[in-house]
């Protein structure tokens, strides 16, 4: 089991310095064209629904989501995957009603499409309000998950030089390359992290003494949903209330991710990106949110919830 400071392989070490090198480079490459603001913000309008699906996953599915979903459902229950659930069912609704307004307007971002439709007060009042919520609520947790992992391997090294570091490494082809660069990084990015997530889920059930044991012995509160309208996480009634609303906000209005829905070469490649993003959030409570209740089994004494993913991953998976 995981206990304090992780050491890397040589081969580990080496494919991690590669990788990073190798996403900056990839981003720098792929926007090498980019000569208009539409180009660089809406990467030339010309993105097809694979490109798009996959953008929209890992946009989502970062740090933050893989270490939170296990941690969650390690020290709450499996209730966390509500929220990705929900994210098919709000994608579908996006599909039908909003989209085809929004990219009918041919709008840059999400503001600008609020001051067409009322007045400049309200653009200004949600880019404030987006700026905020995705520094301080997305960005920063994501920062946070990702310098976690590293400060396993850099205990010596502050989190937040850590943190700094990765924040450099993805605004050095974000800034110079624009959504292009961000959209072909992240397609590579969600190819990868869905691929380790299979293992990660394997290795895991294969632990724990395999589906029926982690069935059997993880307590039923914790493999529950729907939980009573007390609980103190994510009572059922959150369910009609809470989590659609979030749902609603972070899909369908947070320019974070409606950016890269703004990029389709057309409305069917836009429904059909959103749709194959929304597909893909099912399979999460097998690959990511259960792997947390098999730890449950394999690590009984974990001190703190988010060491959860780190532990699993360090500690089963094989060198390379």
């Amino acid at each position: 089991m995981l206990q304090g400071n992780v050491t890397l392989a040589g081969l580990d070490a080496a494919i991690i310095g590669l990788y990073l090198l190798a996403v900056v480079a990839l981003g720098l490459f792929a926007s090498r064209k980019a000569t208009t603001a539409t180009d660089y913000f809406l990467a030339a309008r010309s993105s097809t629904w694979p490109t798009i699906g996959l953008a929209l996953l890992a946009s989502n599915i970062s740090s933050t989501t893989l270490i939170g979903l296990a941690g969650a459902a390690y020290a709450a229950g499996i209730a966390v995957y509500n929220y990705e659930w929900m994210a098919s069912v709000v994608l579908v609704f996006f599909c039908l009603f909003l989209l085809p307004v929004i990219l009918r307007s041919q709008v840059y971002t999400m503001p600008e499409f609020l001051e067409r439709r009322y007045d400049g007060s309200i653009r200004l009042y949600f880019s404030g309000l987006t700026i905020f919520l995705n520094i301080v609520v997305d960005t920063a947790g994501t920062l946070f998950g990702g310098a976690l992992m590293f400060k396993l391997i850099l205990p010596d090294v502050p989190l937040w030089q850590i943190a700094g570091l990765l924040a450099l490494a993805a605004g050095a082809y974000t800034v110079a390359g624009g959504l292009k660069a961000v959209l072909v990084t992240e397609v590579v990015q969600a190819v990868i992290l869905g691929g380790a997530s299979i293992f990660v889920a394997i290795f895991a059930f294969d632990k724990a003494g395999g589906w029926d044991a982690v069935m059997a012995a993880v307590p039923a509160d914790k493999m529950s949903l729907i939980r009573p309208a007390d609980d103190s996480n994510l009572p059922w009634t959150g369910l009609i209330s809470g989590v659609p609303l979030i749902g609603l906000y972070f899909w369908c209005t947070n320019q974070f991710m409606v950016q890269r829905v703004l990029s389709a070469k057309n409305l069917d490649h836009g429904r059909w990106g959103s749709l194959f993003a929304g597909l893909l959030k099912l399979p999460v409570l097998f690959l990511m949110v259960l792997p947390g209740s098999a730890a449950i089994l394999i690590y009984p004494h974990l001190e703190r919830p988010d060491l959860v993913y780190p532990t699993l991953i360090f500690d089963l998976l094989p060198v390379g």
